[in-house]
This record gives structure tokens, sequence and C-alpha cells, in this order.
């Protein structure tokens, strides 16, 4: 399948930018494999917006880091394959780092990162929990994931524009990079989710809202 966002678009990221985040969907659509592939809000288109985001955002960030831009895509390409249903799941992202990690030990042509199994691992969870887990576990190279954690958390949040209205608030954004793309993350997902699909999930929050008043 060929990437959905169209070739326009990507001109904000830079030349590498840009091959990486090719090299990266290409690599998705052809070798990853999707517990719910047919889902409009989870599965790999999902999956490919948040990876531009990420590279974008990331290169404001890590400027000339690679590497850094390696395990943001890593991270957005794996962080949603073991979804079992399209809500909460809680869960799915360990589920998701031990497909990663699996996959990794199994083929030739991936590098595994144990920053890239941290961000999907607690993308699902409370931000006190996935920065907790990361302080213990990379000690001195703490700082370098939480901020790659954060990158990736707003990368993951700008795409909630597929949920109308409601899906997103820019108050929770941890990176002000993210709160720039704000618009551009909106004008993404109405190129390339349909208009029906995004008006009907944003009804249904709407009821869920009021429901729960």
């Amino acid at each position: 399948m060929p990437v959905i966002i169209p070739d326009k678009e990507i001109s904000l990221l830079t030349k590498g930018g840009k091959e990486y985040f090719l090299q990266w969907a290409d690599f998705m659509y052809r070798c990853v494999r999707f517990n719910m592939p047919d889902s409009e809000l989870y599965a790999a288109t999902h999956c490919e917006r948040v990876l531009l985001f990420a590279l974008l955002i990331g290169e404001n960030r890590f400027t000339g880091d690679s590497r850094a831009l390696e395990i943001l895509a890593h991270a957005a390409v794996f962080h949603d394959t073991c979804r079992f249903d399209e809500y909460l799941d809680t869960g799915h992202g360990a589920r998701a780092a031990t497909y990663y990690k699996n996959f990794c030990d199994n083929a030739t042509d991936i590098h595994y990162y144990p920053e890239a199994e941290f961000l999907m691992r607690y993308h699902d969870r409370d931000d006190s929990e996935g920065k907790v887990a990361i302080k213990k576990t990379f000690g001195n190279s703490a700082v370098y994931v939480l901020q790659l954690y954060d990158v990736f958390k707003d990368a993951d949040a700008l795409d909630r524009w597929r949920l109308g209205h409601y899906g997103i608030d820019a108050r929770f954004f941890r990176t002000d990079n993210a709160r720039h793309l704000l618009d551009y993350a909106k004008k993404i997902v109405e190129e390339t989710v349909p208009e029906e699909l995004i008006q009907n999930i944003e009804c249904l929050i709407k009821q869920l809202k009021l429901q729960n008043k």
C-alpha cells in the first residue's frame, strides 16, 4: 500500500527527514502486522500520520541526531500494532513493545532500540508511570529518553484530530513544537481521513460526554 499523505504535505521535513518518513512508512506497509488491520482509527494509516508528526517534532528537538529520528520512527510504526479494540485498551502498548522486540530479534533489516520499546510500552499509560519507569531503567540517559517520550506522545496526540474537535486538547501537549503543528495536523487528518468518519466519531464522543455529565 502506498503512503496516504500527499507528497506536498511532507515538504516541512528536511530532505533527510523525508527519506526517513518514506523508508519507514514503506517498511510498515510491507512488513509490520496489525491485530486490527481494517481499523480506520488505529491501524497503519494512523501510524503513518504519527510517523510524520514524530519526525517533524523530532527534527526540531534533536537537530542532527539521526538515532533519535530512527527511534521515533520505530515507535510510530509499531505502537498500535497489538490493539484488541478501538477504545482505551490499556496494555496494548506493552503488547506492541513485545511484538517489536521479537520482530527485531528475528529480522536482519531493523535495529532494535530499547528506547523505542519503552516509548511504545508506556504510550498508553499516564505520564507519571511512564516517566518513572524510564528514569529507573535508563539512569544517566533518562533525560534523553524522556525527551523522546514527550515528542512521541505529542505526535500520537496530534492525530487525535481524527476523533473530531472533542478528541484533541492542546493544553496537554508536552512540547511547543506540537502546539505549532496543531493546524497542520488538522489539515493532514482532513486530507487523509473520510469526513463522514470524523463526524460520526465526533457525534459519538459528544453523546458520551452528555451522558457522563
